[in-house]
């Protein structure tokens, strides 16, 4: 037993630190590995939702350019439907506040033949 009594108290704070560091480093090792593996699961998870996403968001692009062609041909029919119904309005206004006019008139004149008084204002 001559090699162990040749060690001194330095040699073995310097084994047992040794020893410490060793146990450390390998604790690192494990906990950067769990890392690792956490990493790769976000980055497979991250890829997948890529996946499902990009097809999905073309597709609301589409619905979205749709639905804007759509509004813009309703726009285009209501500013149409505008212009006719407004056209229908001269159109039949001017008849129509003859044809009431005359009515007045008539009503007027009818009233003066009978001898009532209806000829003032």
């Amino acid at each position: 037993m001559p090699f162990i009594g040749a060690l001194d108290g330095g040699d073995v704070a310097l084994i047992v630190l040794s020893a410490f560091w060793g146990l450390l480093v390998l604790a690192l090792c494990v906990v950067l590995l769990n890392a690792f593996r956490v990493l790769e699961a976000t980055k497979m998870i991250i890829d997948a939702m890529r996946e499902e996403t990009v097809p999905l968001l073309r597709e609301v692009k589409g619905s979205v350019e749709r639905a804007n062609g759509l509004l813009e041909q309703a726009n285009v029919v209501a500013a149409r439907v505008e212009k006719v119904s407004g056209l229908v309005e001269q159109a039949a206004s001017g008849p129509l506040v003859k044809v009431i006019s005359f009515g007045a008139g008539l009503s007027r004149a009818a009233k003066r033949f009978r001898g009532g008084k209806g000829g003032g204002a």
